[in-house]
């Protein structure tokens, strides 16, 4: 497989924050894309686990054998077989034996020719490790998962590398609506990002001054470790995933502060 097109069709797409960036990083009043919830959907509540965005890549490779790869947000850390190798955040080191796991049945009952789980690798060396943890332990949390067969990837591969850049770029990975993601996240046993609530979008805050009110009942992280210092904030996303957004402390903050 060609690996630098795998890295560019797997990597995590970058969140908007709700409301939009203005000047000296502050926040505005008016909301992304001018796009709030509809009130006719649930608003998922996770979260915002704050480490290093992490990436466990299955596939089946020209042999039809299982393979596996893990990933940073950018970059590629290490193959199965010791073919790649970066220490990098520990990363792989941490992430490996929980691959090796569920590596030759995660595609038992399916036509799943790839599969990406996505997680957040957080304590251990992190710059926020000491909300989690007083002695450096580290740990994951998944967060999101997408899956394509065969036909699918053998497309994708079959394409430019800009252009699978593009196709990552407009939003077509093609995650996990929630049932599949916790139905997929049990099967594994694998740890998943607390889901903190369900709001129905026409209840959902619009301004600033609500969302920050809002954002308040979750200041402690709830994956603490050893210790439970302060939640990075939230992560707010529909059930299909077709809108999700991020909420931070420290941009209301900032964009409170005098």
């Amino acid at each position: 497989m060609d690996l630098k097109k795998i890295n560019s069709l797997t990597k995590y797409p970058s969140i908007l924050t709700y409301h939009q960036l203005g000047e000296r990083g502050r926040l505005t009043d008016e909301l992304s894309e001018s796009k709030g919830f509809s009130p006719l959907e649930e608003v998922y509540v996770y979260e915002k686990v704050d480490g290093e965005n992490s990436r466990i890549i299955v596939f089946k490779n020209n042999d039809k054998e299982i393979d596996y790869l893990i990933g940073s947000r950018e970059e590629l850390l290490f193959a199965k077989g010791d073919r790649i190798g970066n220490p990098y955040g520990n990363i792989a080191e941490f992430l490996k034996p929980l691959a090796d796991k569920f590596v030759d049945t995660i595609f038992s009952n399916n036509d799943w020719a790839l599969t990406v789980i996505f997680q957040e690798s957080y304590g251990g060396k992190t710059k926020s490790a000491k909300n989690y943890t007083e002695t450096k332990i580290q740990d994951y949390r998944v967060f999101d998962v997408f899956s394509l067969n065969q036909r699918e990837l053998d497309h994708l591969l079959s394409l430019p590398q800009e252009k699978i850049a593009e196709w990552r770029d407009h939003g077509h990975q093609p995650f996990c609506k929630e049932a599949e993601k916790l139905e997929f996240v049990d099967k594994l046993q694998l740890k998943s990002a607390p889901l903190l609530k369900k709001v129905n979008g026409a209840d959902f805050p619009v301004t600033l001054n609500e969302t920050y009110s809002f954002l308040k009942q979750f200041s402690e992280t709830q994956v603490g470790m050893d210790a439970a210092g302060k939640s990075e904030g939230i992560i707010v996303r529909t059930s299909d995933r077709k809108q999700i957004r991020k909420i931070r402390f420290e941009d209301y903050e900032r964009s409170f502060r005098k």
